[in-house]
Parts: C-alpha cells; structure tokens; sequence
C-alpha cells in the first residue's frame, strides 16, 4: 500500500530512513516520558555536566574534584565549571539537532493527531486500529490543499465510515483491509489507505488517540548527510571563539537513527581547527524508563 517515493531526496544523499513498526509492546518511543526536557537549559545542562564528570572518573580515570553550573554563561562563556586535574575548566554544552528532520517530524505529528481527532469524533471504534494513508505517487511532499479543512474533514468521514461499515472484520480477523481513492477528489492529499486492527495487548506506534492511529505516507521521516553536516556547521558557528576550553555536543539517539558514525564523522571534519582545547560528542536515548542505559562518550579533537 506505501509506496517509496523516487522525488522526495530533491539531490540530498539519503542516509537511513524506513516504515515505522506498526505496533510495539511499549506503543511508540515520542510518546514516552523523556529523561531531560531539551527546552530546560539549566536541567540539559546539570544533567551533561553529571554524565560528563562520571565518563572522566570512570572511563578515563581522570581526577575530578566537581562540577557547577555557570551563573554567567552568556556571550558565549561557559555553561558549566569543571574542577578536572587541578585546574577549572570552562564547558559549553551545545544539542545536535537535525532541524529538517524534527520539523518533519512535527508537520507529521500535527497532521496525523489532527485526522485521528477527526475520524474518532464521527466514529470511535472499540478496539485500536491502525490507519495508513498514501499520499499521491508523484510527491512525498506534505499534501498540499488550498482547503485542507474541507478537506481533511472529507477524508476523515470517508475513513470513519469504511471503519464502522468494516468493525465486524477488523474485529475478528487480524488482516489489512485496502481501499483506494484514485477516483476521487481526495487523490490530491491521498492516493489510499488501509486499516488493520492492533493486536490485544500491543500499543500502536503511529500518532494518534481514541482508538484511531496514523501513518501518513509523509511521515517516513528520512536523515540525509547534507543534514548532519549543515549540523555540524551551525554548532560551530554557534560556539567557536568562545571563552571555554571544552565543548560537549550532545544528541537524543532517537533521532539520530544510527547515523552517530556520520555525525562523527562531519564533527570531526568540523572541528578540525577550533578555539576548544577538546571537543566531545556524547548521545542517549532521552526516555525516562529504560533498561540498561547506554551514554555513548566520543572525543572528536
């Protein structure tokens, strides 16, 4: 039913990017609680500071009296004061943020959670089913309508309705259910959908609430190295000729899709001549509950 689409890369070099699990045990990792709100500076940065003095101490056994936040971190001081060796260090702390591939992220989100309030306002379903829309073949562009009200609200009662028409099967058969809409004058933002019933017990991974879960054809967010390295030369840009010796670049690995190497990789490349006496890398997975958590610790100069 999802088809890949052979003009979304616009000449960017794709790195990863793939179909969403449909279903978890857990439901989707964007809608668990988050380890470190990224908007609360002070937190982000006590919380880099604790994760870095632990790395000096046990990693590399180097001799770390404390750490503190820096009232006056602006203008490019520090965000942070290390006590390391003897010597106070001044630390700036930077997010890696791929900006293309959040705002995406969000357009997604947005639209999704706006069908699935749509859908389940005409018809609330009594068990959880998955919903994914194609958009038209030509373009996995976010769908572009001038009443996208009208028509969202269309599409939504379209859905709503094959749903309710189809609740006896969706209930007792575990199978995808198809249904075009080539023929109509919704193909604009919508090619097609299928639905499928989440199995008892699994959460969905897609956007949504009530019962009703979206996949929109869009949403198959992609990171692209052009990306990582436009990246890499706003943190430099950001930071550099600052009044600090070390610099930590930190990133939520969900995001990052397993592209840590490349991000290394235009880092290191980035950093090659800079004011930092040594710059770090350091990335996790930005969930509160987690089993066995993972810092990963990389020194870029």
């Amino acid at each position: 039913m999802l088809k890949l689409n052979k003009n979304l890369n616009k000449g960017k070099t794709q790195l990863i990017g793939g179909l969403k699990l449909p279903y978890s045990l857990d439901g989707s990792l964007h809608s668990r609680p988050k380890w470190v709100d990224e908007n609360d500076t002070e937190k982000v940065e006590n919380l880099i500071g604790y994760l870095f003095v632990n790395y000096l101490r046990e990693v590399k056994k180097r001799k770390v009296l404390y750490y503190s936040l820096n009232p006056k971190d602006d203008h490019k001081n520090p965000d942070l004061l290390v006590h390391l060796d003897g010597k106070v260090f001044g630390v700036q702390v930077a997010q890696f943020v791929l900006r293309e591939y959040l705002w995406r992220f969000d357009q997604a989100k947005r639209i999704c959670e706006k069908l699935s309030k749509l859908i389940s306002d005409i018809y609330k379903p009594p068990i959880k089913v998955n919903i994914q829309i194609c958009t038209p073949w030509n373009s996995d562009e976010i769908p572009k309508t001038k009443k996208p009200k009208k028509k969202y609200g269309k599409l939504s009662k379209v859905i709503a309705d094959k749903i309710s028409e189809n609740i006896g099967e969706l209930t007792s058969k575990n199978e995808y259910l198809n249904f075009n809409l080539n023929n109509t004058d919704l193909k604009n933002i919508a090619e097609g959908y299928n639905l499928y019933p989440v199995p008892n017990g699994k959460k969905s991974n897609f956007f949504g609430d009530n019962n009703i879960y979206i996949d929109y054809g869009f949403d198959n967010v992609l990171i692209f190295d052009e990306d990582i390295k436009e990246t890499a030369d706003k943190v430099y840009n950001d930071k550099n000729n600052g009044n600090s010796e070390i610099l930590i670049i930190w990133g939520d690995e969900r995001q990052f899709m397993n592209t840590e190497n490349h991000i290394i990789k235009a880092l290191y490349k980035r950093f090659q001549s800079t004011t930092f006496e040594s710059v770090y890398f350091m990335s996790f997975a930005n969930l509160s509950e987690i089993q066995d958590r993972v810092i990963s610790v990389n020194r870029i100069n």
